[in-house]
C-alpha cells in the first residue's frame, strides 16, 4: 500500500511539475504573440458577412424580418441605381412579365417582372402593360431583386405601320 502511494504522490508531483514548467513558456509566447499583433479595429465577423453568426448577417436577418416588403419596394423604385436596357417588346407578353427581343445587338430575350410600382409608357402616356403592341421598342430600367429582374419602367414607342413583328 505504502509503494502504491509513494507512486501516485510521484506520478501527481511529475505531472505538477511539467504544468507549471510550461506555463511560463506558453505566458511568454502569448505576451510576444500580443505585442506583435497588429489591432486592425475590425472585429473578425465582420470579414465575411454572409457567414451564419456573423454581426452584419444577423442585423440583416432582423432588418428583413421587420418591413421588408416596404423597404425592398421603396429601394426597387429607386432608378439611380437599376440598369438599363433597350429591345423590341416580343410576343408572349403579359401583365406580369415582359419579353424584350434584343437580336439586333446579337443578345439573348429578357424577360422582366412587371409590379404595380412599374412605371409604364406608351409614346409619352402612361398605359397599362397590356396595352405595348407587339414590336414596340421599349427602353427599361430594371433591378435585380433576387434572382429576378423586376422592371422599373418601361418606356415604349409604338412600332411603325408594317414593321410589327408576327
Amino acid at each position: 500500500m505504502k509503494k502504491l502511494l509513494a507512486t501516485l504522490v510521484i506520478t501527481l508531483g511529475t505531472a505538477a511539475l511539467a504544468q507549471s514548467n510550461v506555463d511560463p513558456k506558453a505566458q511568454k509566447e502569448d505576451q510576444r504573440n500580443d505585442a506583435s499583433r497588429i489591432e486592425t479595429g475590425i472585429d473578425s465577423t465582420e470579414v465575411l458577412p454572409g457567414l451564419s453568426g456573423s454581426k452584419a448577417q444577423k442585423q440583416a436577418d432582423q432588418q428583413q424580418a421587420s418591413g421588408a416588403q416596404k423597404s425592398s419596394d421603396a429601394a426597387l423604385m429607386n432608378k439611380a441605381n437599376a440598369f438599363n436596357l433597350k429591345g423590341t417588346l416580343k410576343k408572349g407578353s403579359d401583365r406580369d412579365e415582359v419579353i424584350l427581343s434584343r437580336q439586333n445587338q446579337n443578345l439573348p430575350d429578357v424577360e422582366l417582372d412587371v409590379r404595380d410600382q412599374t412605371q409604364v409608357m406608351l409614346d409619352g402616356k402612361k398605359v397599362a402593360v397590356g396595352d405595348i403592341p407587339e414590336g414596340a421598342q421599349v427602353r427599361a430600367s430594371f433591378q435585380l431583386v433576387e434572382d429576378d429582374a423586376v422592371a422599373v419602367e418601361l418606356n415604349a414607342t409604338s412600332p411603325k405601320k408594317g414593321t410589327q413583328s408576327k
